[in-house]
């Protein structure tokens, strides 16, 4: 059984209708004033006298993303430049497409040169990493974790690719991970006995977009999922809980499943897979009937898109 809608997609945040929100321009805004104060360039780029026109060319097939940052660099940091993107962010390309024409200060080009292309290779990697992942585990989600380089700009390539964004930032839904199970579980507690208490005592109208429970053990997931189904039904609710099963082999995941399906718990309750997730092993989870895999190689584990700019007459 596969949820077909899941909570752990954020992504209108983010980005909507292929626009950028609010959230996500800040973001923007910031680490691109970063990576240009990084360089030593902390004003405008004024245009100098000699004008050039340069190029962008991907070097490789992959999906863009980091066009809408690139844009945003482009329109506060060179001033009196001009420039024309052939492709927006979300796009398919292939090895030799032409994705910027620009033209400007010679000087003033150059010295924005590099942090242009990172910003497009490096988003770019992580989407078509992404649509990698997303291909290969279909119909099975996959989604980021919050263990990201560029903050949101990486979870809106993750959401470019194909993959659910899982959460923004800490508060943005309720997730008891091992460390708070450690300061929650009472020492003289047996931990499926304290897991299903702490399901029991979850403040419902403050989970935020969705509420996660990472376990260790096969008790611990049953015990998660028994205590969430039994206080839907006692309070008339149809809320979902995820169940995350955190570095769980295989074997062990399938156990979970079969019980909960056989108790029909599986209608309330997601299961997540994470940690160690291997990118061959996809198809394994996949034919488990696990709904999200999440992993954080979506985004750390991606080499960035090749990409090169070329002066005209170079």
């Amino acid at each position: 059984m596969h949820h077909t809608t899941l909570p752990h997609d954020r992504s209108s945040q983010l980005w909507v209708e292929h626009t950028p929100t609010d959230k996500l321009m800040a973001s923007i805004r910031r680490w691109v004033t970063t990576l240009m104060h990084d360089e030593g360039i902390t004003n405008p780029l004024a245009r100098d006298e000699e004008t050039v026109v340069a190029k962008i060319f991907t070097k490789e097939e992959g999906i863009l993303a980091g066009i809408t940052a690139a844009d945003y660099l482009l329109k506060d940091w060179l001033p009196g430049a001009k420039w024309r993107w052939t492709i927006g962010d979300g796009g398919m390309v292939n090895a030799g497409k032409m994705i910027l024409e620009l033209e400007g200060g010679r000087e003033q080009i150059l010295n924005a040169e590099r942090i242009i292309l990172n910003l497009i290779g490096r988003l770019s990697g992580i989407a078509t990493n992404t649509s990698h992942w997303v291909q290969r585990a279909r119909p099975t989600k996959v989604a980021s974790t919050r263990k990201v380089h560029w903050g949101l700009l990486d979870k809106w390539a993750v959401s470019l690719g194909g993959g659910l964004t899982h959460r923004l930032t800490r508060k943005d839904a309720k997730m008891i991970k091992e460390n708070d199970l450690a300061t929650m579980i009472h020492k003289d507690e047996k931990r499926p006995k304290g897991v299903k208490r702490i399901v029991n005592e979850l403040e419902l109208d403050d989970l935020g977009a969705f509420a996660v429970l990472e376990v260790k053990t096969i008790d611990e997931a049953i015990a998660a999922a028994e205590s969430w189904v039994e206080r839907m039904g006692i309070e008339g609710r149809q809320d979902r809980l995820t169940v995350m099963l955190d570095n769980m082999p295989p074997e062990k995941a399938k156990n979970v499943i079969l019980d909960l399906e056989t108790r029909k718990f599986r209608g309330l309750v997601i299961i997540e897979v994470s940690g160690g997730i291997e990118y061959d092993e996809l198809q394994i989870w996949n034919e488990l009937g696990v709904d999200v895999i999440s992993s954080s190689r979506l985004h750390r584990g991606a080499s960035p898109l090749d990409v090169t700019m070329l002066f005209e007459g170079a």
